[in-house]
């Protein structure tokens, strides 16, 4: 009996207990990992989606306050689905499933929130429009994500595999997962289909929900196919001759017609023109880059009136008299030090145009550094603006290299000339671009000009708050002498009427909390001593009515005011608390956005309602 059971062979186990480790396609590992690699890919793709239709609002509330809650709200629906996800019986397939429709779905509810702007304002209509859509939208995913990912113990059998992964780590690696997503990628991917699919973001998000919806194909998409064609042939935001009459039906009831748009590196570009009152503007997603009125009949040659006071100021750099006693080298003179006879100069950014046009026609050489071609082209286009000039479509910060040996040169710019005037005129977002504004950006601007040249430099925005500070103590410090004049008077206290208006929470800044939002022009030279403005001639307006009335700077501000301030220079020079990079950037960024809001609040009183509502 014991020889028996000696030689009795062992059991043959099933072939479902054993893991084939003859190739790694079968091991148990290699299905982990792709589990892995699937629900990486799933939640990457809603945030990348969810990112393009955060950016179908910045038209609405501007790009900064239209993002504003985006990576909370993420994180947020990722917290909740790593908790929550276990409770669910539903399988990662039927998740994402529910996915495809809600992606394909979310598009209408967002277009229809946009109509009551102006209730909600820039604060909370972002924040329900995220509650909408972002929320929603990402915790499907992740809870797909999750059952995807997070494989159950008896899916496999090998005991030295890691199955089964706790909350903590489901939340934290998805949680970093979108965040490297949206911040590293999704711009990426939005130039790469804006150059070889489609300018719309729209279309592009519809793109990749149609995507998520053949990867799980469904009875249920049947129930996205009304939102879908609402938003297709109703709102009008999928350019096409079609909606572009539909726009034009909306906008000419608040007096406007559509002229020209598309959507670029900067937002959403387009060419309106008052029907009622005879100007044309650009618009730049919520904000205005000019305007200018129509010419009278039978004008046909010369510049046109801008409708903006503040570019004609810009034009005062050729204004600028030297008071100092001698120029900064002995053997340089004063005239020589400016170039007189061989005057050119550099626009950092165009705008419709205004001031480098009225440059070209005073003769001098001017170079456009304009970082959205969509703007070059418009304004060339659409408000005349001189083809005999230099263009260069570039970022600012890539094509002007820093003073240093330690920063490579920039190839496309090798040899950097010299400029007699500098026009540094910039504004996205609703806010200035801070890295415009850093000092190393300054420094750069300053090795450009000629010894004796100007430079004038706008800032606009929320001058109560500490940005505007900082960025003035920047200026200051890197050029030796500079002039600061408001476009309008400064607000007296004592005078109720002429007081700051008091932002209301629908507005977007604090509760009860002044504004005083304005463009300020900081004209300075690239050597010490005083300078003056000489009085502008009949020449110098080049027969613009407007011109004759704003081309002179009038309402100087003390660069005192800006020291003083809260997140200014304390001390001497070098010693400013949150000047350029210094200080937390939170606190920076948390100043730009609340900029942005009172921007909005300006913006909403120089074009209706309805007209930033429909894109």
């Amino acid at each position: 009996m014991s020889s028996k059971t000696k030689s009795k062979k062992p059991k043959k186990p099933h072939p479902s207990h054993i893991e084939k480790g003859t190739g790694i396609f079968q091991s148990n590992r290699f299905k982990i990992a792709v589990s892995i690699v699937q629900a990486c890919f799933l939640l990457s793709l809603t945030v990348l989606a969810v990112n393009l239709l955060q950016s179908c609002i910045s038209p609405v509330y501007g790009s900064l306050a239209a993002h504003q809650y985006h990576d909370r709200l993420t994180i947020s629906a990722i917290l909740v689905a790593g908790l929550t996800h276990r409770w669910w019986n539903s399988s990662s397939r039927s998740w994402a499933q529910i996915l495809a429709v809600s992606l394909l779905s979310v598009p209408s509810a967002v277009f229809y929130l946009v109509r009551f702007s102006a209730t909600l304002g820039p604060k909370l209509g972002p924040l329900i429009t995220g509650l909408v859509s972002t929320f929603p939208v990402t915790l499907i995913s992740a809870i797909a994500a999750c059952k995807r990912g997070g494989l159950r113990n008896s899916d496999v059998s090998s005991s030295n595999v890691k199955t089964q992964w706790t909350s903590y780590e489901i939340i934290t690696s998805l949680a970093f997962l979108a965040y490297i997503t949206r911040h590293w990628f999704s711009d990426l991917l939005q130039q790469w289909m804006r150059k070889y699919i489609s300018n719309s973001n729209l279309i592009s998000y519809y793109l990749l929900a149609l995507f998520q919806a053949f990867l799980f194909p469904s009875k249920y998409l049947l129930f996205a196919a009304l939102p879908v064609l609402h938003t297709v042939f109703y709102t009008a935001h999928i350019p096409s001759s079609y909606t572009d009459r539909l726009l034009n039906a909306t906008l000419h009831d608040h007096g406007y017609s559509l002229v020209a748009r598309q959507e670029s590196v900067t937002g959403y570009i387009s060419v309106l023109d008052n029907v009622k009152d005879g100007f044309r503007v650009m618009r730049c997603d919520h904000s205005l880059l000019g305007g200018e009125w129509h010419p009278p009949p039978g004008k046909t040659s010369g510049l046109r009136e801008p409708v903006y006071a503040i570019f004609v100021m810009l034009e005062a750099v050729r204004l600028v008299e030297s008071s100092s006693p001698a120029a900064p080298d002995d053997s340089i003179t004063r005239e020589e030090g400016r170039g007189r006879g061989q005057e050119n100069a550099l626009v950092i950014g165009l705008g419709i145009g205004t001031t480098p046009s009225a440059l070209i026609a005073h003769g001098i050489s001017t170079t456009i550094l304009e970082i959205d071609p969509v703007v070059h082209a418009f304004a060339t286009k659409y408000f005349k603006l001189p083809a005999n000039h230099t263009s260069i479509i570039q970022d600012a910060t890539l094509w002007i290299s820093p003073p240093s040996s330690s920063y490579p040169k920039n190839p496309t710019n090798p040899s950097p000339k010299k400029y007699t005037y500098i026009i540094h005129d910039v504004f996205t977002g609703g806010a200035e671009p801070l890295p415009l504004f850093t000092p190393t950006f300054l420094t750069s601007l300053k090795t450009l000009l000629k010894p004796e040249g100007i430079i004038a430099i706008n800032y606009a925005g929320d001058l109560n708050l500490p940005t505007a500070a900082r960025v003035v103590t920047t200026i200051l410090d890197v050029f030796p002498a500079c002039r600061i004049f408001r476009e309008e008077p400064a607000p007296s206290p004592s005078s109720p009427s002429s007081s700051p208006p008091k932002t209301s929470s629908s507005s977007g800044g604090a509760k009860g909390k002044e504004t005083d939002f304005t463009n300020l022009v900081l004209f300075c030279r690239n050597v010490p001593g005083a300078f003056s403005f000489r009085k502008p001639t009949k020449g110098d307006f080049l027969g613009s009515g407007a011109r004759e009335y704003a081309l002179l700077p009038r309402h100087e501000a003390d660069s005192s005011t800006f020291l003083s301030t809260r997140g200014g220079r304390s001390g001497g020079k070098g010693k400013g608390k949150g000047r350029g990079k210094e200080g937390k950037a939170g606190d920076v960024e948390s100043a730009q956005l609340e900029s942005a809001m009172g921007h909005w609040g300006v913006m909403r009183a120089v074009l209706p309602d309805g007209v930033w509502e429909n894109w």
